[in-house]
């Protein structure tokens, strides 16, 4: 009796062990397979985030040059003096100054999925550069939002002080794309400005793009720079 105890009691441990062992095989095999899906999810996630990213870096090239440009006009406009100045390059400049020009990124960055996808140290390291990058951004986005204001309210004193109905038939002539050239025997017409119909809020304006457009220019580059790393980063994780 007690040697069929002792084999029965053994055979039984032994039953245990066996159960035991298959229950870690299988959640070792649950959490394989868990991980390489969160692994599939991950990788999903960061590929449509590089695309984005490329997406944004070609407008925040285009938009920076944009800004150093108006800076540089605005410039040479104040210092030669605007009636100084050739009258089709003066209205073309003013007209992409006058529309509204921001940044908007196509990176959508969800919070929710943070905490889900970035938990290891090369994961840290690409959420550290995008909550950078996005801080970047909201800092362009107010300077940006600020300077089209600005310009959207002398456009407004423009309107009502006469300019863009003295110099109609000029302006007319622009929206066509006109070039000098197609004007034949008929002189361009002049630009007519004042201080009675906003001579001072146009030097505002063109001041103020002096000013801030350079400003923005460099936050713009940071932006970029952040960019470069972040998509260089995400590279490097995806082996590409």
């Amino acid at each position: 009796m007690e040697n069929k105890t002792s084999k029965y009691f053994k055979y039984a441990i032994g039953e245990i062990i066996l159960v035991v062992i298959g229950i870690l095989i299988a959640l070792q095999i649950n959490n394989w397979n868990e991980s390489r899906k969160l692994q599939e999810e991950i990788n999903t996630y960061l590929t449509q985030k590089l695309v984005n990213l490329r997406e944004d870096q070609i407008k925040l090239v285009e938009l920076r040059e944009f800004r150093l440009n108006a800076a540089e006009k605005s410039k040479q406009f104040l210092d030669n003096g605007i009636k100084k100045t050739d009258v089709i390059d003066f209205i073309e400049t003013t007209k992409r100054i006058f529309t509204e020009r921001r940044f908007t990124s196509t990176v959508e960055r969800n919070e929710t999925s943070t905490t889900k996808y970035y938990w290891s140290k090369k994961e840290a390291l690409i959420n550290n550069l995008e909550q950078e990058y996005m801080r970047i951004i909201e800092v362009v986005m107010f300077e940006e939002n600020r300077l089209n204001t600005f310009s959207e309210s002398i456009e407004i004193d423009l309107w009502r002080d006469g300019y863009f109905i003295d110099n109609r038939r000029l302006y007319n002539s622009m929206i066509k794309d006109l070039k000098p050239s197609d004007f034949e025997d008929e002189t361009i017409p002049t630009l007519i400005l004042n201080k009675e119909n906003g001579q001072q809020s146009l030097e505002g304006l063109l001041n103020r793009n002096e000013i801030v457009n350079p400003s923005i220019a460099l936050k713009l580059k940071e932006l970029i720079q952040t960019n470069e790393k972040l998509i260089s980063v995400i590279e490097d994780y995806l082996n590409l």
